[in-house]
């Protein structure tokens, strides 16, 4: 359920895992069922963003065709389709992202570690989705309600990595991605379509580094299997089209107050728990 409702909404779902971790003595989910939760909020995506997904596909076909024929004017038809600038898009957006995650992630890991960081990080997130209210930066006129059309490879580059950044547990990847597509002067609804399909290659690759050591086999029951990944996908699904919702509706930043005391609220726990509490939580 935390997987489920966290994945999208704009709080970080490594964060709460982490914070629940914390609180809680629960360890993160061994391997099998690691996957079956992020397979299953990906299929949430691939559910709503079906037509995006199918459009996808058919893209690189329709290329061949332009450039074949010559219909359209050929490699200029291509640059115009957008479903083939958002794949590639997608795919350019999705290269600094595996970069940052593979080569700076355990790093970013290992800071994760201390519950102040992660309460750190909470609080820079607020400031992130606070911008994508308060903040435009410069950008070309007439770049609003365009899609995937009005979008440029510097675009793409620069939200894939910020999606890469995203490993950092108390950044969300969705509040971030879509703030920052905002903040460039992408519409509303482009924003939220792109971050989620920018998500796609990133969940896919996310499982299969988790995959490098192998599934449990037994270790992890077939039922907790099934129901963990089931709420997730059921959670999953109602959070996404919720958020996209408040997105279109312009009430992401709204969550900024929610992160804002979580955040303040761990480092003030950190600091007065024990004396309170001296037996533990």
């Amino acid at each position: 359920m935390v997987q489920g409702l966290t994945e999208f909404l704009p709080v970080s779902s490594s964060g709460h895992l982490r914070v629940v971790e914390h609180f809680s003595g629960l360890t993160e989910p061994q391997t099998t069922f690691d996957v079956s939760v992020h397979a299953a909020t990906l299929l949430a995506v691939l559910l709503v963003f079906h037509k995006d997904v199918a459009d996808f596909a058919a893209a690189p076909f329709r290329a061949v065709g332009y450039l074949v024929r010559g219909d359209g004017g050929g490699f200029k038809a291509v640059v115009r389709d957008p479903g083939v600038r958002g794949l590639f898009f997608v795919f350019a957006g999705s290269i600094p992202t595996g970069l940052i995650g593979y080569y700076a992630g355990p790093w970013f890991e290992g800071y994760s570690v201390s519950i102040q960081f992660v309460a750190c990080m909470f609080i820079v997130n607020s400031f992130v989705l606070l911008g994508s209210r308060y903040v435009v930066l410069p950008n070309p006129a007439g770049r609003l309600n365009t899609g995937f059309t009005g979008m440029n490879l510097f675009d793409a580059l620069l939200i894939g990595a910020v999606q890469g950044l995203a490993v950092i547990r108390g950044i969300s990847r969705s509040g971030s991605t879509i703030s920052t597509a905002m903040m460039l002067g992408m519409d509303r609804d482009t924003a939220g379509r792109f971050s989620f399909l920018l998500c796609i290659p990133a969940i896919v690759g996310a499982t299969a580094l988790s995959l490098r050591g192998g599934l449990e086999g037994g270790a992890v029951e077939t039922t907790n299997v099934l129901v963990g990944g089931g709420v997730a996908f059921v959670t999953g699904l109602l959070a996404l089209k919720a958020l996209l919702k408040l997105v279109h509706k312009g009430q992401l930043h709204q969550f900024a107050w929610y992160t804002l005391f979580v955040g303040l609220g761990l480092l003030a726990w950190h600091r007065f728990g024990d004396h309170l509490f001296p037996g533990g939580f």
